[in-house]
Protein backbone atom coordinates (compact mmCIF):
# COMPACT_ATOMS: atom_id res chain seq x y z
CA UNK A 1 0.00 0.00 0.00
CA UNK A 2 1.17 3.70 -0.61
CA UNK A 3 0.30 6.76 1.08
CA UNK A 4 -0.88 10.22 -0.44
CA UNK A 5 2.55 12.14 -0.22
CA UNK A 6 4.41 8.84 -2.10
CA UNK A 7 1.67 8.81 -4.71
CA UNK A 8 2.32 12.58 -4.96
CA UNK A 9 5.69 12.53 -5.14
CA UNK A 10 5.63 10.01 -8.20
CA UNK A 11 2.79 12.30 -9.64
CA UNK A 12 4.94 15.41 -9.70
CA UNK A 13 8.19 13.09 -11.22
CA UNK A 14 5.76 12.09 -14.27
CA UNK A 15 4.52 15.97 -14.64
CA UNK A 16 8.46 16.92 -14.73
CA UNK A 17 8.89 14.61 -17.81
CA UNK A 18 5.90 15.64 -19.35
CA UNK A 19 7.03 19.05 -19.16
CA UNK A 20 3.78 19.28 -17.62
CA UNK A 21 3.70 22.17 -14.14
CA UNK A 22 4.31 20.05 -11.18
CA UNK A 23 1.40 21.83 -9.18
CA UNK A 24 -0.83 20.14 -11.42
CA UNK A 25 -0.58 17.26 -9.24
CA UNK A 26 -1.81 18.09 -6.19
CA UNK A 27 -4.33 20.48 -7.81
CA UNK A 28 -5.99 17.01 -9.09
CA UNK A 29 -5.56 15.37 -5.73
CA UNK A 30 -7.61 18.10 -3.93
CA UNK A 31 -10.27 18.50 -6.32
CA UNK A 32 -10.89 14.98 -6.88
CA UNK A 33 -11.21 14.23 -3.31
CA UNK A 34 -12.51 17.19 -2.23
CA UNK A 35 -10.18 18.48 0.35
CA UNK A 36 -8.85 21.85 1.38
CA UNK A 37 -5.26 22.48 1.48
CA UNK A 38 -4.91 21.90 5.41
CA UNK A 39 -6.79 18.83 4.49
CA UNK A 40 -3.92 17.04 1.96
CA UNK A 41 -1.33 18.19 4.93
CA UNK A 42 -3.32 16.06 7.45
CA UNK A 43 -3.50 12.95 5.80
CA UNK A 44 0.01 13.09 3.89
CA UNK A 45 1.16 10.46 5.80
CA UNK A 46 -2.02 8.26 5.81
CA UNK A 47 -2.31 4.73 3.84
CA UNK A 48 -4.40 5.37 0.55
CA UNK A 49 -7.49 2.92 -0.14
CA UNK A 50 -7.53 1.01 -3.20
CA UNK A 51 -10.50 3.19 -4.58
CA UNK A 52 -8.37 6.33 -4.38
CA UNK A 53 -5.26 4.85 -5.68
CA UNK A 54 -6.92 3.25 -8.23
CA UNK A 55 -9.00 6.71 -9.08
CA UNK A 56 -5.84 8.84 -8.70
CA UNK A 57 -3.76 7.31 -11.12
CA UNK A 58 -6.63 6.76 -13.59
CA UNK A 59 -7.15 11.05 -13.68
CA UNK A 60 -3.28 11.42 -13.45
CA UNK A 61 -2.85 9.36 -16.84
CA UNK A 62 -5.36 11.92 -18.29
CA UNK A 63 -3.93 14.63 -16.63
CA UNK A 64 -0.35 13.74 -18.32
CA UNK A 65 -2.12 13.71 -21.42
CA UNK A 66 -2.90 17.04 -21.33
CA UNK A 67 -6.43 17.01 -20.38
CA UNK A 68 -7.54 20.23 -18.58
CA UNK A 69 -8.12 19.38 -14.24
CA UNK A 70 -11.31 20.77 -14.64
CA UNK A 71 -12.94 18.16 -17.08
CA UNK A 72 -11.17 15.29 -15.82
CA UNK A 73 -13.09 16.22 -12.20
CA UNK A 74 -15.91 17.57 -13.94
CA UNK A 75 -16.30 20.98 -12.04
CA UNK A 76 -14.90 24.63 -11.96
CA UNK A 77 -14.90 27.14 -9.87
CA UNK A 78 -16.13 30.78 -10.74
CA UNK A 79 -16.35 33.68 -8.44
CA UNK A 80 -16.78 31.27 -5.74
CA UNK A 81 -19.10 28.90 -6.36
CA UNK A 82 -18.68 25.42 -8.13
CA UNK A 83 -20.34 24.93 -11.69
CA UNK A 84 -20.37 21.49 -13.65
CA UNK A 85 -17.71 21.18 -17.27
CA UNK A 86 -17.11 19.02 -19.36
CA UNK A 87 -15.87 18.32 -23.23
CA UNK A 88 -18.89 20.61 -24.43
CA UNK A 89 -18.79 23.97 -22.72
CA UNK A 90 -15.75 26.21 -22.38
CA UNK A 91 -13.99 26.49 -19.24
CA UNK A 92 -15.08 29.41 -17.02
CA UNK A 93 -12.02 31.77 -16.81
CA UNK A 94 -11.10 34.01 -13.82
CA UNK A 95 -11.22 36.85 -16.26
CA UNK A 96 -14.75 36.61 -16.87
CA UNK A 97 -15.64 36.71 -13.41
CA UNK A 98 -14.30 40.72 -13.91
CA UNK A 99 -16.67 40.99 -17.13
CA UNK A 100 -19.81 39.76 -15.15
CA UNK A 101 -19.26 42.39 -12.22
CA UNK A 102 -19.01 44.77 -14.63
CA UNK A 103 -22.29 43.99 -15.83
CA UNK A 104 -23.82 43.40 -12.50
CA UNK A 105 -22.94 46.85 -10.99
CA UNK A 106 -24.93 48.54 -13.84
CA UNK A 107 -28.21 46.48 -13.26
CA UNK A 108 -31.20 47.76 -11.54
CA UNK A 109 -33.50 45.36 -9.40
CA UNK A 110 -35.90 43.71 -11.59
CA UNK A 111 -34.26 44.10 -14.74
CA UNK A 112 -34.86 41.25 -17.66
CA UNK A 113 -31.21 40.31 -18.44
CA UNK A 114 -30.10 37.82 -21.27
CA UNK A 115 -26.55 35.86 -21.94
CA UNK A 116 -25.53 35.31 -25.19
CA UNK A 117 -23.83 32.04 -25.68
CA UNK A 118 -23.97 30.67 -22.25
CA UNK A 119 -21.42 27.54 -22.21
CA UNK A 120 -22.04 25.98 -18.82
CA UNK A 121 -24.49 28.97 -17.83
CA UNK A 122 -22.31 30.27 -15.16
CA UNK A 123 -22.90 34.02 -16.28
CA UNK A 124 -26.26 33.92 -15.85
CA UNK A 125 -26.93 31.80 -12.58
CA UNK A 126 -24.21 33.27 -10.76
CA UNK A 127 -26.38 37.25 -11.39
CA UNK A 128 -29.55 35.67 -10.10
CA UNK A 129 -27.64 34.55 -7.11
CA UNK A 130 -26.67 38.18 -6.71
CA UNK A 131 -29.84 39.51 -7.65
CA UNK A 132 -32.64 37.26 -7.37
CA UNK A 133 -35.33 39.62 -8.90
CA UNK A 134 -33.98 39.57 -12.35
CA UNK A 135 -35.68 37.97 -14.29
CA UNK A 136 -32.78 35.64 -16.76
CA UNK A 137 -32.48 34.34 -20.46
CA UNK A 138 -29.53 32.64 -21.37
CA UNK A 139 -28.84 31.30 -25.09
CA UNK A 140 -26.48 28.62 -26.30
CA UNK A 141 -26.35 27.52 -30.03
CA UNK A 142 -25.84 24.40 -29.33
CA UNK A 143 -28.00 22.02 -27.28
CA UNK A 144 -25.07 19.84 -25.53
CA UNK A 145 -23.94 23.04 -23.28
CA UNK A 146 -27.50 23.89 -22.42
CA UNK A 147 -28.11 20.93 -20.74
CA UNK A 148 -24.82 21.33 -18.78
CA UNK A 149 -26.44 24.44 -18.26
CA UNK A 150 -29.61 23.12 -16.62
CA UNK A 151 -28.26 21.05 -14.69
CA UNK A 152 -25.99 23.98 -12.97
CA UNK A 153 -29.28 25.78 -12.54
CA UNK A 154 -31.01 23.51 -10.79
CA UNK A 155 -28.18 22.21 -8.85
CA UNK A 156 -27.76 25.74 -7.75
CA UNK A 157 -31.33 26.47 -7.22
CA UNK A 158 -31.91 29.35 -9.53
CA UNK A 159 -35.15 30.24 -12.32
CA UNK A 160 -33.55 30.80 -15.22
CA UNK A 161 -35.23 30.57 -19.38
CA UNK A 162 -32.81 28.74 -21.26
CA UNK A 163 -33.05 29.32 -25.45
CA UNK A 164 -31.27 27.44 -27.73
CA UNK A 165 -30.38 29.09 -31.03
CA UNK A 166 -27.90 31.24 -32.77
CA UNK A 167 -27.09 34.46 -30.89
CA UNK A 168 -30.47 36.97 -30.60
CA UNK A 169 -32.59 34.55 -32.84
CA UNK A 170 -34.14 32.64 -30.29
CA UNK A 171 -35.40 35.95 -28.22
CA UNK A 172 -36.57 37.82 -31.27
CA UNK A 173 -38.77 34.66 -32.46
CA UNK A 174 -40.01 35.15 -29.12
CA UNK A 175 -40.81 38.96 -28.98
CA UNK A 176 -38.17 39.14 -25.76
CA UNK A 177 -36.91 42.62 -25.09
CA UNK A 178 -33.91 42.70 -22.57
CA UNK A 179 -32.86 45.87 -20.30
CA UNK A 180 -29.38 44.35 -20.40
CA UNK A 181 -27.45 41.86 -22.51
CA UNK A 182 -23.87 40.16 -22.00
CA UNK A 183 -21.76 37.92 -24.07
CA UNK A 184 -18.54 36.00 -23.76
CA UNK A 185 -18.68 34.37 -27.44
CA UNK A 186 -16.10 33.06 -29.46
CA UNK A 187 -13.71 35.53 -30.83
CA UNK A 188 -10.47 33.93 -31.14
CA UNK A 189 -9.11 34.11 -34.72
CA UNK A 190 -8.02 30.51 -36.64
CA UNK A 191 -4.01 31.72 -37.24
CA UNK A 192 -4.32 32.60 -33.25
CA UNK A 193 -4.29 28.69 -32.69
CA UNK A 194 -0.68 28.79 -32.66
CA UNK A 195 -0.67 30.97 -29.54
CA UNK A 196 -2.56 28.57 -27.89
CA UNK A 197 -2.17 26.11 -25.34
CA UNK A 198 -1.73 22.52 -26.22
CA UNK A 199 -4.92 21.32 -23.76
CA UNK A 200 -7.39 24.18 -24.51
CA UNK A 201 -6.62 23.44 -28.53
CA UNK A 202 -7.02 19.55 -27.82
CA UNK A 203 -9.67 19.45 -25.57
CA UNK A 204 -11.83 22.62 -24.98
CA UNK A 205 -14.69 22.64 -27.56
CA UNK A 206 -13.50 24.63 -30.80
CA UNK A 207 -16.90 26.39 -31.32
CA UNK A 208 -16.67 27.70 -28.20
CA UNK A 209 -13.60 29.40 -28.92
CA UNK A 210 -12.73 30.16 -32.52
CA UNK A 211 -14.68 32.55 -34.90
CA UNK A 212 -14.90 33.15 -38.37
CA UNK A 213 -14.14 36.77 -40.02
CA UNK A 214 -11.01 37.01 -37.88
CA UNK A 215 -13.01 36.32 -34.74
CA UNK A 216 -15.58 38.83 -35.34
CA UNK A 217 -18.40 36.86 -36.41
CA UNK A 218 -20.62 36.57 -33.76
CA UNK A 219 -20.08 40.60 -32.79
CA UNK A 220 -21.46 40.98 -35.72
CA UNK A 221 -24.34 39.18 -35.48
CA UNK A 222 -25.24 40.16 -32.46
CA UNK A 223 -24.84 43.38 -32.97
CA UNK A 224 -26.99 43.49 -36.53
CA UNK A 225 -29.59 41.70 -33.97
CA UNK A 226 -29.19 44.57 -30.90
CA UNK A 227 -32.09 46.61 -32.58
CA UNK A 228 -34.74 44.46 -31.95
CA UNK A 229 -34.32 42.92 -28.35
CA UNK A 230 -32.71 46.43 -26.79
CA UNK A 231 -34.96 48.54 -24.19
CA UNK A 232 -34.12 51.90 -23.87
CA UNK A 233 -31.40 52.45 -21.98
CA UNK A 234 -30.32 48.39 -21.95
CA UNK A 235 -26.77 47.91 -20.80
CA UNK A 236 -24.31 45.90 -22.75
CA UNK A 237 -21.39 44.06 -22.01
CA UNK A 238 -19.12 41.80 -24.06
CA UNK A 239 -15.66 39.86 -23.53
CA UNK A 240 -13.22 40.52 -26.00
CA UNK A 241 -9.74 39.80 -26.90
CA UNK A 242 -6.77 41.72 -25.94
CA UNK A 243 -5.94 43.06 -29.27
CA UNK A 244 -9.92 43.46 -30.22
CA UNK A 245 -10.78 46.46 -28.26
CA UNK A 246 -10.63 49.57 -31.41
CA UNK A 247 -11.80 46.94 -33.92
CA UNK A 248 -14.92 46.35 -32.85
CA UNK A 249 -14.82 49.76 -31.18
CA UNK A 250 -14.99 50.77 -34.81
CA UNK A 251 -17.89 48.38 -35.99
CA UNK A 252 -20.02 49.11 -32.98
CA UNK A 253 -19.62 53.27 -33.76
CA UNK A 254 -20.25 52.48 -37.26
CA UNK A 255 -23.69 50.95 -36.79
CA UNK A 256 -24.76 53.07 -34.25
CA UNK A 257 -22.69 56.67 -34.04
CA UNK A 258 -24.42 57.91 -31.40
CA UNK A 259 -23.22 55.63 -28.87
CA UNK A 260 -20.64 55.98 -26.23
CA UNK A 261 -18.69 52.99 -26.30
CA UNK A 262 -15.78 52.05 -23.64
CA UNK A 263 -12.98 49.88 -23.49
CA UNK A 264 -12.66 48.40 -20.11
CA UNK A 265 -9.08 47.10 -18.80
CA UNK A 266 -8.98 43.56 -16.55
CA UNK A 267 -6.31 43.33 -13.89
CA UNK A 268 -3.86 42.43 -15.84
CA UNK A 269 -4.56 45.57 -17.75
CA UNK A 270 -5.41 43.59 -20.89
CA UNK A 271 -8.28 45.09 -22.82
CA UNK A 272 -11.30 42.53 -21.70
CA UNK A 273 -14.41 44.77 -21.61
CA UNK A 274 -16.83 46.41 -24.64
CA UNK A 275 -19.18 48.04 -22.77
CA UNK A 276 -21.98 50.80 -24.04
CA UNK A 277 -25.33 51.76 -23.05
CA UNK A 278 -28.16 51.78 -25.69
Amino acid sequence: MVNYKTLLNHAKEQCKLHNIEVTRAEWLMLDLFEWSKADLLMQMQDTMSEVHVTTYEAAMKRMLNNEPIQYIVGKQSFYGESFKVNEHCLIPRPETEEVMLHFYNQLDAGDTIVDIGTGSGNIPITLKKLDASLEVYATDLYEAPLLVAQENAKTHQVDISFLQGDALAPLIERGIKVNGLISNPPYIDDSEAVLMDEHVLKYEPHTALFAQDKGYRVYDTILDQLPYVLLPQAKVVFEIGFNQGETLKRKILTKFPNLDVEIVKDINQNDRIISFVW
